[in-house]
Parts: C-alpha cells; structure tokens; sequence
C-alpha cells in the first residue's frame, strides 16, 4: 500500500514509519519544514512538505494514498497551551482524517491516546468500552486527544474505515521532543523534586510501533484498541530510574501540597515572563492513573511488550548517546559505555 504517515519526525511515529516500511509498504511522510529530521535518516519514503494544520498541504500529500496514518500531535502538560493543543490534536485530526475520507482512502489508522480516557483516582485497568472523564479533569492534553479521537469517530461514522489506538506512557529510544519519555530524562537529571501518587501503563516504543503496524494490517474497522503495558505507580518508575542512574529518589508529597507549590511556581514564573516547568496541568495529569487492560491488542493484533526496566536502561542509553543526559554518575557512565 502507498501510506502517508503524519508525526513521523515524532516519537512514536517514527518507530511506527520504521515498521510499515520495514513490512513493504511504499511511505509519504508529511513533514513541517521546521521539523528536526533526527529520526528519519533510516526511514525510507517520500518527503513532503506540510502542516496538519493546513488543508492544502495535506489534501496534497493524501491524494494517490492507499492508507493513511495519523500520528501526527502534540503532547504537553502545561499552563498556556489550551489553543495550541486544540488546534494540533483536534484541528489536525479533522483536517487530515477529512482529506482521508474525502480521498476514499481503503484504511485511516488515527494514533490517539490513553490521556483521552481522562485516567482514574484509583488504580483501575480501563479498556476500550471506558467512559472518559477528559472533560472533567481540567488537564487540557487530555481534553484536546478526547475531542480529536470525537472528531475521528466522526468521521468514521460518515464512512471512512478507520482503526483508532490508544498508547499508554511510551518509552524506548528516539524521544526527540522530550515528549513521553521526557519524565525519565528529567528524573535522571535530577529535576523531579518530588511527585504525587498516579500511575500509568508503560510500553516499549518497538513493541507499540508493531501493533499499529499490524493494527494498519488487519485491525477491524470502526474499532479502537488500548496499547498499554505494564501498570505501575510513578514512585516505582522513579525508583527503576533511580537505581540505574544513581540519581537520588525523589520524594512522595501529598496531592493538595503539590498543586498549591505548581500554582506559586506558575505565579512567579509569570512575573518574570517565563513558564514554570512544573504545572497544575501537570500535576493534575501525574495524579491520575491510567492503567490499561490491553486483552484486546493482544489477542487481536498479537500484541506484547518487554520488560519494564529494559525500557527505562534502553530510554537512558538513547539519550546520553545523543547529548541529552550527561553521565554524571558511576551508574551513567556505565550505561553510557554499554
């Protein structure tokens, strides 16, 4: 099939390019022309110019396409950022989903995620058939991924055959933006002071690249699919981290301390014209838990993933090599010389 994959500079769009190609499937790859091209340089396919923000550009790059994928988004957990998000992870998906159906694409593949089932205040596994609480959490990435994978189903519901993907907390190698697996960096780096309790469901980047690739394949049309892993608190994370960085644990604090320490922070930031790195929206996001019951991928798509903490050494590997993370550390460099 000829595909045009969207958010292919990204994170996990590259990996998810990377396996298409690698299965025989002739790519196009929208990309901005302020996009850094990092993950690129071993994926093969056609380059085009465009924004999904720009109907023209991208009414360009589906025409002739057998297949689109949808990966293409932004992800942040900040204050100020509600337009920017709205217009990229619902904007986007209208316009890129609508030139797809317009075009009368045979497959539409719309990379969301799990943030749009809004999480839980408890560890529960949330599945496919979850009602999403986006609406109500006030974290506005969550709100923006809920409206678009809407606005995707939409579009389904007018005609187009379309399989939608929701990954949980993505890790592995190749995180250029700092997106997913930015939170390990930080932590390595010793930024993350302290934490509230949440959790998340960890994949491997590899692992959740194939089952968009199998989802492309032989996914059911109209169906969604939750791409999760391993359900595990952020405090065990941090602690895995910890003792492959030899960065010290940072500490547990109640939620109502922390958000009231992100609001100053965001106060005194704003005084000074700048933007606090830890947020409300952040902190709102990092309480919730949004563990995953991935049965379905697994027996649909033959999904699996590989151990946590393999993800976690190959994630810390991938940026000392690439200048992201000093090895400040016996247990660094260590890593780093492996």
């Amino acid at each position: 099939m000829k595909v045009l994959v969207t958010g292919a500079t990204g994170f996990l769009g590259s990996w998810v390019a990377r396996e298409i190609a690698f299965r025989g499937h002739d790519l196009r790859l929208l990309v901005r022309p302020q996009s850094r091209m990092d993950n690129l340089e071993d994926v093969p396919g056609e380059r085009v110019l465009g924004d999904i923000t720009d109907a023209t550009s991208v009414g360009r790059a589906v025409a002739g396409c057998d297949a689109v994928v949808h990966a293409a988004g932004i992800a942040r957990l900040r204050a100020g950022d509600r337009a920017r998000l709205l217009a990229a992870n619902q904007g986007g998906v209208e316009i890129v989903l609508g030139a797809a159906l317009r075009a009368g694409v045979r497959r539409a593949l719309f990379v969301a995620s799990a943030g749009a089932l809004g999480g839980t205040w408890r560890p529960v596994e949330m599945d496919e058939h979850w009602t999403s609480s986006a609406e109500t959490v006030a974290v506005d990435y969550f709100v923006s991924k809920y409206r678009g994978e809407q606005a995707a189903l939409e579009l389904s519901r007018a005609g187009l055959p379309l399989v939608i993907l929701r990954p949980g907390v993505v890790l592995g190698p190749g995180d250029v933006y700092h997106s997913s697996a930015g939170t390990l960096l930080m932590l390595a780096r010793g930024a993350v002071p302290a934490y509230v309790r949440g959790g998340g469901s960890y994949c491997d980047v590899r692992d959740a690249a194939r089952a968009h690739a199998e989802a492309l394949e032989r996914g059911r049309d109209g169906e969604a699919y939750v791409i999760g892993g391993h359900n595990v608190e952020l405090g065990e994370v941090a602690r895995i981290v910890s003792r492959l960085s030899g960065v010290p644990m940072p500490r547990r604090v109640p939620y109502l301390l922390m958000l009231a320490g992100a609001a100053m922070g965001e106060l005194a930031a704003r005084l000074r014209g700048h933007r606090s790195p830890i947020s409300r929206q952040l902190v709102r996001g990092a309480r919730r838990y949004t563990f995953l019951d991935s049965s379905k991928a697994r027996r649909e798509l033959g999904y699996s993933t590989r151990p946590l903490e393999e993800s976690v050494r190959d994630t810390l590997r991938w940026f000392l090599a690439h200048g992201d993370l000093a090895a400040t550390t016996l247990e660094l460099r260590a890593l780093a010389a492996s």
